[in-house]
């Protein structure tokens, strides 16, 4: 199995080195430069020529020191404000004669929903919605006979919804009312909703122990649907301050954890660092770079595959 691996790294950092050698070094150099870049080499210095950094759209950036930034990620599902939903009751016992307006539909303050027909009245009487909103729970039926305790249907205002999750008991902590989520449906792939953390439960479930949150999402075009399943994302930020860097920019050399700073015009040190913390997207450097120093987040990979294709040909 070893063997496997090695070769099949052998592979990948030949077809890398074929591709990219050219741009690593320039052209052959003389034997008194070779001395020196052999030297530079031992040191963890490699060069990079320029067309091999448009090649592979290269990047760098200026460490700073920062919080460390964790995205939490859950899944969850779409439901009405419970304090926003309301039944509609008719003024007066009767027959419903007519419903003018169907499930699903926006109405308005005083917009009418039903008709009745009530024994001291020649004509029906209009029922009138008492709210805004949309309607979400069935009308009854016409001939049906109802009274005044008797809800004809029910409207929720549906420009902002719940959306529920469940949250693993590691996270909670990191979790706070007021906190800003965002949303994203596979419904809508390009679209994000946003909204704030409204409640956390006070109660771990003893089987999957998690949590239950509730959000509350902004929906003014009504595009989330009651029961949708969506993808919350919410962004943790630490009060400690750290040496932030993108993940991208952390290579594994054998058992170590290394970062290229640009030292020069082409020219990168590979420096050995040691991460304190860690998230998908960022790591938190305890030692091996100093705020303002230079490193490659993107493109990083083609600078290990150089060191790597030297050490290969070295053996």
């Amino acid at each position: 199995m070893k063997n496997s691996k090695r070769l099949f790294t052998i592979v990948i950092v030949f077809i890398l080195g074929v591709i990219v050698s050219p741009y690593i070094r320039g052209q052959k150099p003389s034997e008194e430069a070779m001395s020196e870049e052999e030297s530079q080499e031992e040191d963890g210095v490699i060069r990079l020529e320029k067309e091999s950094q448009e090649l592979v759209n290269f990047k760098t950036a200026e460490v700073k020191k920062s919080p460390l930034i964790e995205k939490i990620s859950i899944a969850g599902q779409i439901a009405q404000d419970a304090n926003e939903t309301h039944n509609v009751f008719p003024p007066r016992a009767g027959v419903v004669v007519e419903n003018t307006a169907q499930l699903g539909a926006i109405v308005k303050k005083g917009d009418v929903l039903s008709r009745l027909k009530v024994e001291d009245q020649p004509d029906p009487i209009a029922v009138e919605s008492p709210y805004a909103g949309v309607i979400i729970g069935d009308f009854d039926t016409v001939g049906q006979k109802v009274e005044t305790i008797s809800s004809l249907c029910a409207i929720a205002d549906l420009s902002k919804v719940w959306a529920n999750f469940d949250i693993y008991e590691k996270d909670i902590a990191k979790v706070k009312i007021g906190q800003d989520i965002t949303l994203r449906s596979s419904a809508y792939p390009e679209q994000s909703f946003e909204g704030k953390i409204v409640f956390i439960s006070p109660r771990v479930d003893e089987t999957t122990r998690t949590i239950k949150i509730r959000a509350l999402i902004e929906n003014s075009e009504y595009l989330l649907k009651l029961g949708m399943f969506v993808n919350g994302e919410i962004i943790s930020q630490g009060s400690q301050e750290y040496i932030i860097l993108p993940a991208s920019a952390v290579q594994t050399l054998g058992d170590k954890r290394v970062v290229f700073v640009k030292i020069g015009d082409g020219e990168f040190h590979k420096k050995e660092i040691i991460i304190a913390l860690q998230t998908t997207d960022q790591v938190a450097v305890s030692e091996g770079v100093n705020v303002g120093d230079v490193v490659v987040t993107d493109g990083a990979f083609l600078l290990k595959s150089g060191l790597l294709k030297d050490e290969l040909e070295g053996e």
